[in-house]
């Protein structure tokens, strides 16, 4: 409870202090707990500001459906130093004391945030344009996914079943029939999320397109197909499936937002989704850069102009 206590108090600190200094300088603005938010509070809004960390950006920014909608800035109220993410990991303690790392967030609290937030309230620098998912499940339209999307049976210890729609421009269409631990698919800004950690390729976080895997496939009765459950739909396409267990449930962005699926629903993924404005740190963006392969910068070429081949 001592553990629970500190971090609680560190994050209020924070919120308070940051609160205190955007009245200072007359900014007009709503304060509203993250479980609280709603669509209504970010509409009229010229900027949403998310404090906490990744998982309260990311909760955010399903509240920015539309390209016309403000874009978001993410602030960490108790982040991980350098020291603490290369050694935490392995402790006397019996609990976890790492922190968060922020990976979507622009600034800290404890960092140069002052200095970011000016930037940013003065129009000193632009958000990151970046892709999201669309997710469709029987017709309707769920919250765009920033980072990825999992489509799997409510319990960890089931088989999840489901079949993916494939051919059909030169020839008749078929479907692929697949039974694994679930299917996930990302964004660029999400490769290098849960995606990496099983094997995926990180993304350039310009890049629109959409990457898929099949979550441990059973192969057993049949050959692997040629892509073995991995690889990327372009941007303007579709994934196309069908849920054949009796139940599901789709996750977006983690275990915050769900939707039941059933046996027959249809659902479809793209990066079709409006994308979000996001201010991310330098960080953030080599990060993704220097993973990204066929991906090249001209010489004297701005942020924008980074060529995906």
């Amino acid at each position: 409870m001592n553990r629970l206590r500190e971090r609680h108090d560190t994050h209020m600190t924070q919120v308070d202090r940051i609160t205190e200094w955007l009245t200072a300088r007359g900014v007009d603005m709503t304060s509203v707990m993250r479980d609280d938010a709603t669509q209504d509070h970010v509409r009229e809004a010229d900027l949403v500001l998310a404090l906490g960390g990744d998982g309260t950006t990311l909760i955010a920014s399903h509240l920015i459906r539309d390209r016309a909608g403000p874009p978001l800035l993410g602030v960490n109220t108790d982040r991980a130093s350098i020291n603490d993410l290369a050694t935490l990991y392995r402790s006397s303690e019996p609990v976890d004391m790492r922190r968060s790392t922020g990976h979507l967030c622009a600034t800290t609290a404890s960092g140069d945030m002052t200095k970011v937030l000016t930037e940013v309230l003065n129009g000193d620098v632009a958000p990151t344009e970046l892709a999201r998912i669309r997710c469709v499940v029987a017709g309707e339209e769920l919250a765009p996914a920033l980072n990825d999307v999992l489509i799997a049976h409510p319990s960890p210890g089931a088989v999840s079943r489901y079949s993916v729609h494939v051919g059909g421009a030169l020839g008749p269409p078929l479907w692929f029939h697949v039974r694994s631990s679930g299917l996930r698919a990302c964004t660029a800004s999400g490769s290098t999320a849960a995606m990496r950690s099983a094997g995926g390729e990180p993304m350039h976080y310009l890049s629109r397109r959409m990457q898929f895997m099949d979550r441990e496939p059973i192969y057993h009765d049949h050959a692997p197909p040629p892509s073995d459950g991995h690889g990327f739909y372009e941007e303007g396409k579709e994934m196309c499936l069908r849920w054949n267990s009796r139940v599901g449930t789709v996750y977006l962005d983690g275990a915050h937002v769900t939707h039941a699926v059933k046996m027959g629903d249809r659902v479809t993924l793209s990066t079709n989704a409006p994308p979000l404005r996001l201010f991310t740190s330098a960080w953030f963006r080599r990060n993704h850069a220097d993973r990204w392969p066929t991906l090249r910068k001209p010489d004297s070429a701005g942020e924008e102009d980074w060529i995906i081949e």
